[in-house]
């Protein structure tokens, strides 16, 4: 009776077998590593667009400088207006304009003038004015040399008989009651001259006696 035995020796021995097949089965598919998943990029990070240049700005071109020449007639005719306007407030009684009238477009720092002869005995004054963008006239009464003055006197040429006190674009010389009078007994040759101090532009000068 020796089969039964057998056939239960093979039945031992294959489940024998078969459990350690499984076990092995089991322990290689538990120490499989499970698959990478791929994870979604991360969106894109959105910038904002750099803001745009700020426009430039064109500088308008610097006006061209102010030449010296003579002011048109509709220049002159304006700063006669103007000084006809302050006769009443700034002469003194019987005081008439002259031939000397000057009227004169210059740059900053430049002048006009106009020559007057000063007879003994009368009185003078003189009225300068500027429009419109001379803001500071200066105007002086100087002796007359001559051009060059001789080299005796050129020292004395631009020494001042006389000069305004006052501020802006209006001055005046010999105002009212204190009109300007030649200290000699000879008619004496002087220079009226109008400067603009501050600004550029039209000046004009005129000459008054009585």
């Amino acid at each position: 009776m020796a089969l039964p035995q057998a056939m239960s020796i093979e039945n031992n021995v294959c489940a024998k077998l078969l459990g350690a097949l499984l076990l092995t089965a089991a322990v290689g598919c538990h120490d499989e590593p499970a698959p990478q998943v791929p994870q979604p990029l991360p969106p894109p990070m959105m910038t904002a667009p750099p803001p745009p240049p700020p426009p430039t700005s064109i500088a308008p071109p610097p006006p061209p400088p102010v030449t010296m020449a003579p002011c048109d007639a509709t220049m002159q005719l304006a700063l006669q207006t103007a000084l006809k306007a302050r006769e009443k407030g700034e002469l003194g009684l019987g005081m008439k304009p002259e031939s000397g009238f000057a009227c004169m477009t210059v740059p900053e720092g430049g002048s006009a003038s106009v020559p007057v002869m000063l007879q003994p005995g009368k009185c003078y004054t003189f009225l300068a004015q500027s429009y419109p963008n001379v803001s500071e006239l200066d105007l002086t009464l100087k002796p007359n040399f001559g051009n060059p003055p001789p080299p005796i006197l050129a020292m004395f040429a631009n020494q001042p008989i006389a000069q305004d006190s006052d501020l802006g674009p209006a001055a005046t010389v010999g105002k009212g009651s204190q009109c300007f009078k030649n200290p000699f007994p000879i008619p004496g040759l002087a220079i009226v001259e109008v400067k603009a101090r501050t600004g550029a532009g039209p000046v004009a000068v005129q000459v008054y006696s009585k």
